[in-house]
């Protein structure tokens, strides 16, 4: 039994997150080496001695935490499910680290009840890979420059908007917009009042639609649309109308100079049997007949 309990103990040892145990009375009575990288203090130094003396937990407004008879450590003895809270301890030298704790449910360890924390902050591999993966989560479905969604999301939500249409006959159209004689823009006010026409044109969409409509920045100047549960006698009214919008819309450059431009737009409805390939390619071509009209037109 003693020889698996150091097995453990070598493996929790080497982990990158802190983890400690204490028992009811709050007192440590295991404390691995990454607790001792985060902390400062080495397990000789802390161990029967009581947690709050050691770290002086605070949450995330500098309360203290060991003051409160709600603190989670406290109330593990009651509960079964695991929690996790953000706050700060404190390190050895003084100053407050920002940390994760997650308070595991308690276990019988060497006949004592226990509850193991773990703590780790933004310096270990394990949060920082955390944080990493949940930012590219946010930057996989969100387009930096407009602000609103990217091509992923659209076809994500294109997808389930002809799944749902398959199911249960919920109709939706797609409006492919491409705003007219953009690498002129970039060429003669260069990339950078291009991106600012970008965000102008995309903000002014997005404020345009209901809550529940979709837009997102498909590529380049290219933004895709979807219109939820339209009537096909409106469509062309409502496309219109998002047109004259972005028409309307005025950058003011630096130099006190102005700048408008125009959209030409492909609308069609969604058939059954459609894929995303197929209703997309649709709204591309009548977005380019749009185009060979003259530019600034809706084709329906």
């Amino acid at each position: 039994m003693l020889e698996t309990v150091d097995f453990y103990r070598e493996i929790l040892d080497n982990l990158y997150d802190g983890i400690f145990f204490v028992d009811k009375e709050g007192c440590i009575t295991y404390w691995n080496n990454g607790a001792t990288s985060l902390t400062g203090y080495n397990s000789a130094e802390v161990q029967g001695r009581n947690y709050c003396d050691i770290i002086h937990p605070l949450d995330k407004q500098g309360n203290q935490l060991c003051e409160s008879n709600n603190f989670q450590i406290r109330r593990a003895f009651d509960i079964e499910t695991m929690t996790e809270i953000e706050a700060y301890i404190s390190h050895k030298e003084g100053h407050l680290l920002p940390i994760s704790i997650r308070i595991a449910p308690v276990r019988e360890v060497d006949q004592q009840y226990v509850v193991a924390i773990e703590i780790h902050s933004g310096n270990s591999p394990r949060y920082a890979m955390r944080q990493r993966l949940e930012e590219l989560q946010e930057q996989a479905m969100h387009d930096q420059l407009t602000g609103i969604a990217n091509r992923r999301f659209v076809e994500i939500s294109l997808a389930a908007r002809l799944d749902e249409l398959k199911r249960y006959g919920f109709g939706f159209s797609v409006l492919f917009i491409d705003v007219d004689h953009f690498k002129q823009i970039n060429d003669t006010h260069g990339h950078n009042i291009g991106d600012r026409i970008l965000k102008m044109v995309g903000t002014t969409l997005a404020n345009s639609l209901r809550s529940f409509d979709i837009i997102g920045r498909w590529g380049g100047e290219e933004f895709v649309v979807l219109l939820i549960n339209t009537k096909t006698e409106d469509l062309f009214m409502l496309t219109e109308r998002l047109r004259r919008l972005v028409e309307n819309s005025v950058l003011t450059l630096d130099n006190t100079e102005t700048l408008k431009v125009t959209v030409s737009i492909g609308v069609t409805e969604a058939q059954k049997g459609d894929t995303v390939e197929s209703i997309i390619d649709r709204a591309d071509k009548l977005m380019f007949e749009s185009k060979r009209r003259g530019r600034n037109q809706v084709s329906v």
